[in-house]
């Protein structure tokens, strides 16, 4: 594969510089500083970490360095961690051996109860499940007394595995005798036809392929260079004409980077997907399996990373020692990371903090005007619609890419109904715009986990603190990012994480990288300590409260969830290399190793230092926090 590197990226220069340390009597000052950053982010700059609540280190005592990360994106590579704990490879590009099938029964039995029930018992089991009137309905379409009776709809049914249910009960009971369809969650039972009953047999004997293989799912690990998983997605299922929710995958991966990952594909065989690789660029698929169930999003442990940080400036190597050292042993605080919260000098946290106080016209607003280091075509675009309000035109000029901006014009475009500004909200795809409000749920979270480490330090847990209960709740923390981002969906059906309240007899058995503390909720549970009147102070700056987040629009009425407040690294390793060449490769990938390419080598005189290190993170956690911690950047006022 040929690299793409050429192009250079625009270089993140992390300054170091003395650390400034906060002591705990300044929080005066803390909290005028932070209803400043609540209150305005001026128009004319890009948001900056403090503006997200990102102020505190874990060990600010410590100095960083200077030094340029992703200057090239295989400077970044990242391999997933499945559920197994295994880190994810690109290995082989093998086709599955499939041995032979077992023996099938015939598709004329299928559908034939295992056990013998009565009449009786299974027209309790559809009661049950269907209730009596549409039962008694059933009775009368098999037994043909009413002629005009060709087929019984359902009650709506929007949970899947009820329908499922409902349908598997059919297959077990009237295989042969009535049919089932579903449509927006109601299933129309019908008699079976000639075509109805040859139609299943055609679907069964396909079912018996597939089973043959080990499952409808092909399974497979996606390599690509320097971009996104939805994009890498999208053209996957553009060159074999199917539907992009034909694959599913365990949670989104950097574009900048060189990332692994693995991926379900269903009812695609492993052949069909081998061939493509002849038309891929940046992209490859192996290490092929078929699987019964897809993956889906959060069906993971967490990601590796090998990071290489060029054009390293430091005193002597001590320093990296040290601040390495600090690292495995302190950790860091536990941030969400700046993409969370855009690119543009008007943070995505801003939206979602409008559409929490109800104020449509606000957040529309925000989505829509111009803003500093745009783009040439979107801010001749964003201009034209504040100047004209002529949605048509400003459609024609936003490109596809800015799909809310689009989504926005088209309604108003199509309505002309220009103030109604709820309805053009709604059209934003669902992801999209939970991506809004839960990007102030985490300016919260940071802000505040800013207060806690400032009052009470990061040393060990403190009176009030929280701690999750059960062990089988951590993982299900450490992976709350993805169900949504990637984000998490706020269901009342979501799994209950119970967290414990430390009094002082606790704190001896719990660290700090126990201490968790909650994302803005109506079913979780705040500190008992002087962090709770820290919530409520943030958030009435913005006319919210911290206990009442239910919402009409179910999307938004957030159920909250907890987030560890120290991250660690696991399997940390580290080397400087020496090196002349900006453009050398100082990191294997997985295409290398395959080819058998030798490590790269240090320059005894090399006139430029490189760091390497390779960790691994939770599946919630931040690499660029990471560095963070490690480099100890200052940012210009």
């Amino acid at each position: 594969m040929t690299s793409h590197e050429e192009q250079p990226a625009k270089k993140i220069r992390l300054n170091s510089g003395e650390p400034v340390v906060v002591l705990p009597n300044d929080t005066k000052n803390r909290s005028e500083d932070s209803e400043k950053i609540a209150s305005n982010i001026e128009v004319n700059q890009m948001i900056r970490e403090r503006d997200v609540g990102i102020i505190e280190y874990a060990n600010p005592s410590i100095p960083g360095f200077l030094g340029v990360i992703k200057q090239r994106f295989s400077d970044f590579m990242v391999n997933e961690i499945d559920n197994s704990r295994n880190i994810v490879h690109l290995t082989n590009f093998n086709i599955p051996k499939v041995e032979n099938p077992v023996d099938k029964p015939d598709v004329q039995d299928i559908g034939i109860p295992k056990e013998k029930i009565s009449d009786e018992q299974v027209f309790q089991e559809m009661k049950a499940l269907l209730g009596e009137e549409i039962s008694n309905q059933i009775q009368s379409l098999l037994s043909g007394q009413d002629e005009n009776l060709s087929f019984v709809n359902t009650k709506v049914e929007k949970d899947k595995n009820k329908r499922k249910a409902i349908h598997q009960f059919f297959k077990d009971h009237f295989g042969d005798k009535l049919n089932t369809e579903a449509n927006d969650g109601v299933i129309k039972v019908s008699m079976h036809t000639d075509k109805t009953r040859k139609d299943r047999r055609s679907r069964q004997q396909k079912n018996d392929i597939w089973d043959a293989l080990g499952g409808s799912y092909c399974q497979f690990t996606l390599y690509k260079e320097n971009k996104d998983t939805i994009e890498a997605i999208n053209f996957l299922s553009k060159l074999i004409k199917v539907h992009a929710k034909t694959f599913s995958y365990a949670g989104t991966k950097d574009r900048r980077a060189i990332t692994v990952q693995k991926v379900t594909a269903n009812r695609i065989k492993a052949e069909r997907l081998l061939g493509l690789n002849s038309n891929l660029k940046g992209m490859k698929l192996g290490n092929f399996e078929y699987v019964k169930t897809p993956l889906k999003l959060g069906d993971l442990r967490g990601n590796h990373f090998i990071t290489t940080i060029r054009n390293v400036q430091v005193e002597n190597e001590e320093v990296i020692s040290k601040a390495i050292e600090s690292l495995q042993s302190r950790g860091f605080v536990n941030y969400y990371g700046m993409q969370r919260f855009g690119s543009s000098s008007i943070p995505t946290f801003h939206i979602g903090r409008a559409l929490l106080q109800n104020n449509w016209e606000e957040a529309v607003n925000l989505i829509m005007k111009p803003r500093p280091g745009d783009r040439q075509d979107h801010q001749i675009a964003r201009q034209h619609w504040i100047e004209n309000h002529d949605a048509k035109k400003a459609l024609e000029l936003f490109p596809k890419q800015c799909i809310a901006e689009t989504q926005i014009l088209n309604y108003f475009a199509k309505t002309g109904q220009l103030n109604d500004y709820a309805g053009a909200f709604a059209t934003i795809p669902r992801n999209l715009r939970l991506m809004y409000v839960h990007a102030y749920q985490s300016y919260i979270w940071n802000s505040i986990v800013s207060e806690r480490i400032c009052i009470h330090g990061c040393h060990a847990p403190a009176v009030g603190d929280l701690v999750i209960k059960d062990e089988d709740s951590i993982a299900d923390i450490d992976s709350e990012d993805l169900v949504d981002d990637n984000f998490t969906v706020n269901s009342d059906d979501k799994k209950e994480i119970k967290v414990k309240v430390l009094a002082e007899e606790d704190l001896n058995n719990y660290s700090i990288f126990d201490v968790v503390l909650p994302l803005p909720g109506y079913s979780v549970i705040y500190p008992n300590n002087n962090i709770f009147e820290k919530y409520k102070e943030l958030m009435w700056k913005d006319h919210l409260d911290p206990r009442e987040m239910r919402r009409n629009v179910k999307d938004f009425s957030l159920s909250g969830s907890y987030r560890k407040i120290m991250g660690k690294p696991n399997d940390l390793s580290w080397k400087i290399f020496k090196y002349d060449d900006q453009n050398i490769s100082l990191s294997l990938t997985d295409l290398d190793l395959l080819d058998g390419k030798s490590e790269p080598e240090s320059l005894p005189n090399g006139k430029n230092t490189a760091l390497r290190i390779n960790f691994s993170l939770s599946a919630s956690s931040y690499a660029t926090v990471l560095l963070r911690e490690l480099m100890k950047p200052t940012e210009k006022e």
